[in-house]
C-alpha cells in the first residue's frame, strides 16, 4: 500500500464561484429557493426592509430560519435595507444584537451611518450595501468600503454589463447584480414618488407603485395621443438567464432574483432557470433555455420581459406602456363571440385548457377589461378556432371585443408542478468533506473528516489494524464505502491516504469502516448545529457614537442665510440681483442645475460680477466613463460644489480638496450617525433627507444640531429619477443619446397622473430624467420651528418661474424667515404665484 495516495471526485461544491441568490418573503417562498438550487437566500423581518408588504420573518424566527437554511448549506442574508430615522436606532440595535447571534450569513444595507453603527456593534458580521445606496461607480464602493466595513455591494440595476467589466476593473470589492424580475424605473434609493404623493416612502419599504399608474403625456401644453400607451412609466420585467454567460463574464461574485413579494411558484421557476442557466456558464457551455423554462418564467409572473439595462440602454424597449400588470403568455386572439363563449384563434404552438385563467386585453387603460376560468373548450371549425366557455356570469360578452389579446394568466398544471419542486428530499448543495486516514498495521485506524466550514471530527477504530493478507485497504474502497453518506448534508470531496513508514498494507472490514463513517458524520453535523454567531460587542456602541457626536465643537455663523437653486440663466440672473433688506439683503449663495453643463461657466461669471457665491451641482448619477461630467465642474472654478452622489464627494475631497462641498438630499442624510459619517467626508452643509417629516428630521438635528444643516424650504419634490429617458422613448425612435435627435432641448414636457396633476420632466446631462411635483411644496408653516431649532440656512428652489415670479417668492420667504410676513398670509400669496398651490408635503406626513 503506497503512502499519500489521494483521490478527488469532480464535486460542483469545489468549483463554484458566482452565487445565485433568491428571495424569500415567507416560509414557503423560502422552501422554493432552497429546493430549487439557490446558494444564498436574502429575506426581510417585519421591520426595517424595503419590503414592508411581504409577509416576512418575525426576529423571533430567525434562529429557526437560519438553522434551516445552513442545515440545507445555504446562506441567509437578512435585509435591514431602508433609512433609519434617530428615534428608531435603539431598537435596530437590538435587532442587530439578534441577527448576529443568530448566524446570519450577512445583512443587507441601505443607510450610511447604520452601516456603520451594524459594524461597530458585530465587526464580523459581513454587511453588503443595498442597491438603495445607489452605487454606481468605483469611487463609492472604495468609500463605502473603508469607511463603513461593506464587503459587498449590490449595483444599481441601470448598469450595462460593460459598466460592471468597467467597475471590477478598478476595485476589488465584490460585486452582485439583478439578473431577473420586476424594475423599478426610478434609481433605488432616489425614488420620492409614494413619499411625495402620501407620505409612504420607497426608502422605507412602502412603495405605492406610483410608476405602474396611467400618465398622460403633454408637449408644449397640448396633450399627445399615445394610441393606448399609457403606462409610461412601467418598465418590462427583466429576464437575462440566456445571456448568464455575458454575466459570470463581467466578474460578478453574485446573481440576484428579485420577488420577495412573488409567489412561491415564482421563486421556484426563476431559480430553478437560473441555476440551469449559471451552471452551465460556469462550466464553459452554452446557455440555451427550454422552452418550458421559458413558460415557466412568463407564467408565473410576467410583465414582459426584456434585458433592463444589461445590455445598454435601450429606451424603445424597456417600456411598452400598455399593461403595468401581469399577463402571463399571449396565448389566443379573439375572433368573435358565441352565445356561450369567446371565439378564439390560437397563437402558434399555444393551447389552452379548462382550469386555465385567461384575461382578454384589447390593449389601453380605459377598456372594460374581461377575464376568468375557462370550464370548456369547443370546436368552432367555422371560425377557424375554438369557443372558449367560462363560468357562468363570469365575463360581459358585450366588453370582449375582436383582435383582443388572450392572455393566459394561470396555468394549474405549470403552477402544481412547481409547487411540488418545493418539497425537499434532503440538501440540494451538499457541503465538501475531506478525508485523511490513516491506516499503520498494528494499530487503530484513524480517519480526520474536515468540511469547509472549519469543522474536525478525529475518530479512531475500537481495534488495531491486522496486515493485509488479501483485499488490502484502498484510496478506492475508502471512497467507496466512506462516500455512502445519504441524508446528510455532506458529500465527499476527497481522500487521501497514509500507510505510515513501512507502508504495509491493513485489511480493513466494510463494517469497520461504515461505523467510522456513520460516527464522524454524526459529530460533524453536531458541530454543524452548534452554529457560531457573530460575536457582538457588550458596549453600548449607538450612546458611545452619540457622545462623540454631542462633544464635537461645532462653531457656525448664527446669521440668517438665503439661498436659490435655479435651472436657468433667467434665474441666475434674477435670483443675483435680488435684493432684500438687513439681515437678508441678498442671496448667500445660487446653486446651478442646468441641463447643459455648458453653461456652468456662464453662470458662474454672472453670480460672480454681482458679488454672489455660487455653486454648481453635480448630476444625481455618476457612471463609469462619466468622470468628465465632474472635471467640466472643477474646470469652472465654483465658490461651492453641490454634491449629489458619493462619487462627487470622493472626486472633489480627492482632486480638489479645498472645495466646499454641500452634500444635497439624495444623499440620504436620515440619522446622525449618516451627518457624521458625511461631515469626515468634509462636508461644509447637508441637506436632510426628504423622506423625514418635521418631527423626524427635528429628532435628527436635537442630536446633531442643526447649524450644518440646510433646509429646502421651498420645491417641486424630485420624485422619479430614471436612467429611462421618455424624451427619446415617445417623442422620437432613438434607442438612445445618439439616435433621438435630443427632443429634450426643444420640448416642454409634462405627464399628468389620474387625478390631473400635470407634473414637469426634466432631463440632465447624462439623458437621465425627473419628474418633478407639479404641485409645489413649502415649509412656510415651519419656518419659526425651524429657526427655534438653529436652522440658519434656507433653501427656495425654482422650477419655470419667470425673473418677476423669482423675485416675489424670494420676498415672501425672506420676510418670513425675519418675521415681517406671516406664515398664514405668505401661503395665500404662494397659492398665486403656483398655479396648482403649495403643499406642507413630507414634512407633515407622519
Amino acid at each position: 500500500m503506497a503512502a499519500d495516495l489521494t483521490y478527488h471526485p469532480d464535486v460542483k461544491a469545489t468549483t463554484m464561484h458566482t452565487e445565485l441568490l433568491a428571495p424569500a418573503g415567507d416560509w414557503d417562498a423560502m422552501r422554493a429557493a432552497v429546493a430549487n438550487g439557490a446558494d444564498a437566500v436574502y429575506f426581510g423581518l417585519t421591520n426595517h426592509n424595503a419590503r414592508h408588504r411581504a409577509a416576512n420573518f418575525h426576529l423571533v424566527e430567525l434562529p429557526k430560519v437560519m438553522g434551516f437554511l445552513h442545515d440545507h448549506n445555504v446562506r441567509g442574508y437578512v435585509t435591514i435595507n431602508t433609512l433609519a430615522f434617530s428615534d428608531e436606532l435603539p431598537e435596530i440595535v437590538e435587532v442587530v444584537r439578534e441577527v448576529a447571534k443568530a448566524g446570519a450569513d450577512a445583512v443587507i444595507v441601505q443607510d450610511f451611518g447604520l452601516a456603520r453603527l451594524i459594524h461597530a456593534i458585530a465587526p464580523t458580521l459581513p454587511i453588503h450595501g443595498s442597491t438603495q445606496m445607489t452605487l454606481t461607480e468605483p469611487r463609492g464602493l472604495e468609500r463605502v468600503r473603508g469607511d463603513l466595513g461593506v464587503e459587498r455591494v449590490i449595483l444599481a440595476r441601470e448598469l450595462s454589463l460593460a459598466d460592471v467589466a468597467r467597475i471590477r476593473q478598478a476595485t476589488t470589492l465584490p460585486v452582485e447584480v439583478f439578473v431577473h424580475g420586476a424594475l423599478c424605473v426610478s434609481y433605488s434609493g432616489q425614488c420620492l414618488t409614494s413619499e411625495s404623493f402620501g407620505g409612504r416612502s420607497a426608502n422605507r419599504g412602502q412603495c405605492a407603485q406610483a410608476c405602474r399608474q396611467p400618465y398622460d403625456l403633454i408637449v408644449d401644453g397640448q396633450t399627445v395621443d399615445m394610441e393606448g400607451r399609457s403606462y409610461l412609466l412601467s418598465p418590462r420585467d427583466l429576464a437575462s438567464a440566456d445571456v448568464m454567460d455575458e454575466v459570470v463574464a463581467a466578474g460578478v461574485a453574485a446573481v440576484k432574483i428579485e420577488g420577495r413579494l412573488k409567489s412561491a411558484h415564482y421563486v421556484a421557476a426563476a431559480t430553478q432557470t437560473y441555476r440551469a442557466a449559471l451552471d452551465a456558464a460556469l462550466a464553459g457551455k452554452p446557455v440555451e433555455l427550454s422552452s418550458q423554462q421559458r413558460m415557466d418564467l412568463q407564467q408565473s409572473f410576467s410583465r414582459g420581459f426584456a434585458y433592463g439595462f444589461l445590455k445598454g440602454v435601450n429606451h424603445q424597449e424597456l417600456v411598452e406602456g400598455k399593461c403595468p400588470k401581469h399577463r402571463g403568455v399571449r396565448a389566443a386572439v379573439v375572433v368573435g363571440v358565441s352565445d356561450h363563449g369567446v371565439i378564439v384563434r390560437y397563437e402558434r404552438g399555444m393551447t389552452l385548457k379548462p382550469g386555465d385563467g385567461v384575461v382578454f386585453d384589447e390593449g389601453h387603460p380605459e377598456q372594460d377589461e374581461q377575464g376568468g376560468r375557462i370550464y370548456a373548450i369547443n370546436r368552432a371549425p367555422k371560425w377557424g378556432g375554438v369557443e372558449l366557455v367560462l363560468g357562468h356570469g363570469a365575463i360581459n360578452f358585450g366588453s370582449v371585443a375582436k383582435g383582443a389579446t388572450v392572455w393566459r394568466t394561470d396555468d394549474p398544471t405549470i403552477r402544481k408542478r412547481l409547487e411540488r419542486s418545493v418539497q425537499l428530499d434532503g440538501p440540494v448543495h451538499r457541503a465538501p468533506l475531506h478525508v485523511a486516514v490513516t491506516a499503520v498495521a498494528g494499530q487503530p485506524l484513524q480517519l480526520i473528516w474536515r468540511d469547509e466550514a472549519g469543522n474536525e471530527v478525529s475518530i479512531v477504530s475500537e481495534q488495531a489494524m491486522e496486515a493485509a493478507r488479501q483485499h488490502p485497504l484502498t484510496v478506492e474502497l475508502l471512497t467507496q464505502q466512506l462516500g455512502r453518506l445519504g441524508e446528510t448534508p455532506y458529500e465527499l470531496a476527497s481522500v487521501t491516504l497514509n500507510g505510515g513508514e513501512d507502508a504495509t498494507p491493513v485489511m480493513v472490514p466494510k463494517s469497520v469502516l461504515n461505523d467510522l463513517r456513520r460516527r464522524s458524520a454524526e459529530k460533524l453535523i453536531a458541530l454543524r448545529q452548534q452554529r457560531q454567531p457573530h460575536a457582538a460587542t457588550s458596549r453600548d456602541v449607538l450612546a458611545e457614537m452619540r457622545r462623540r457626536i454631542a462633544t464635537q465643537h461645532r462653531n457656525h455663523d448664527n446669521s440668517l442665510h438665503l439661498t436659490v437653486l435655479a435651472r436657468s440663466l433667467a434665474q441666475v440672473d434674477a435670483a443675483a440681483a435680488w435684493r432684500g433688506e438687513g439681515e437678508l439683503a441678498h442671496v448667500a449663495m445660487i446653486y446651478c442645475e442646468f441641463e447643459d453643463v455648458k453653461r456652468y461657466g456662464e453662470a458662474v461669471r454672472v453670480a460672480r460680477d454681482a458679488g454672489v457665491p455660487v455653486a454648481l451641482a453635480t448630476t444625481r448619477i455618476i457612471k463609469p466613463g462619466e468622470e468628465s461630467l465632474l472635471r467640466q465642474i472643477a474646470a469652472c472654478e465654483p465658490d461651492a460644489v453641490l454634491a449629489r452622489n458619493l462619487a462627487g464627494l470622493a472626486f472633489f475631497h480627492e482632486e480638489k480638496p479645498r472645495m466646499p462641498l454641500i452634500a444635497d438630499y439624495s444623499l440620504n442624510i436620515a440619522n446622525e450617525l449618516t451627518a457624521q459619517w458625511l461631515s469626515e467626508q468634509g462636508v461644509a452643509r447637508m441637506v436632510p433627507s426628504y423622506d423625514l417629516n418635521w418631527r423626524q428630521m427635528l429628532a435628527m438635528f436635537e442630536r446633531f444640531g442643526a447649524g450644518m444643516f440646510e433646509a429646502v424650504v421651498h420645491q417641486q419634490m424630485p420624485m422619479f429619477h430614471m436612467e429611462h429617458c421618455v424624451f427619446a422613448a415617445t417623442l422620437s425612435q432613438g434607442r438612445d443619446h445618439r439616435t433621438c435627435g435630443r427632443p429634450c432641448e426643444k420640448h416642454h414636457v409634462e405627464l399628468r397622473d389620474h387625478v390631473g396633476v400635470a407634473h414637469p420632466l426634466l432631463a440632465d446631462v447624462g439623458c437621465r430624467n425627473t419628474v418633478h411635483n407639479g404641485q409645489a411644496q413649502s415649509a412656510a408653516n415651519y419656518l419659526p420651528a425651524m429657526r427655534d431649532a438653529g436652522l440658519t440656512w434656507f433653501r427656495v428652489e425654482l422650477m419655470r418661474q419667470a425673473p418677476g415670479d423669482t423675485s416675489m417668492l424670494l420676498n415672501h420667504y425672506a420676510n418670513m424667515l425675519v418675521g415681517r410676513e406671516q406664515p398664514v398670509q405668505a401661503r395665500r400669496q404662494l397659492r398665486v404665484l403656483n398655479q396648482l398651490g403649495v403643499t406642507a408635503g413630507t414634512l407633515e406626513h407622519d
